[in-house]
């Protein structure tokens, strides 16, 4: 069975660097930053967002566990207004193709009941089809579409 569990500071401080290279990576390929500039801007949008590290405000570190000793990744949501918002979700390679990030979004339904949740949004890059279609599968619908074209 899958457990989310509170991430630890020294959890985050191994983790802080995926997150920034991952986000960095993602905004050069939609055409949002620059490449020389992006692992700078993304440090800067996640220290100003996680600025206490685990122990923010509103945001939740957790960490994925099939069982008691097997960390498969991890998620980072925040909840405002009743809304969980799904920050990060991260598998790590080894543990890819296994559904797991299906499971770790089915862990957080369940989770957010006890935060008085009443709705989860989340945010998919265009390009990344394969998880678009997986969170249709699991209910969720597109609320908003950003479209740009390279001129």
């Amino acid at each position: 069975m899958l457990k989310l569990v509170k991430m630890k500071q020294n959890e985050y401080d191994v983790i802080k660097g995926k997150l920034i290279s991952d986000y960095a990576k993602e905004k050069v390929r939609v055409g949002h930053w620059q490449e020389d500039e992006a692992i700078e801007l993304s440090k800067e949008t996640l220290e100003k967002i996680l600025k206490d590290g685990v122990d923010t405000s509103n945001h939740y570190l957790m960490s994925a566990y099939e069982d008691e000793e097997k960390k498969i990744g991890f998620i980072w949501f925040n909840i405002f207004n009743k809304s969980v918002f799904i920050n990060a979700l991260c598998i790590y390679d080894e543990f890819k193709g296994n559904d797991y990030e299906i499971k770790v979004v089915e862990a957080l339904e369940e989770k957010s009941y006890d935060y008085g949740a009443k709705k989860i949004n989340l945010h998919s890059f265009g390009y990344n089809e394969g998880a678009i279609a997986a969170y249709r599968k699991m209910g969720y619908e597109i609320t908003d579409v950003y479209m740009n074209k390279k001129i």
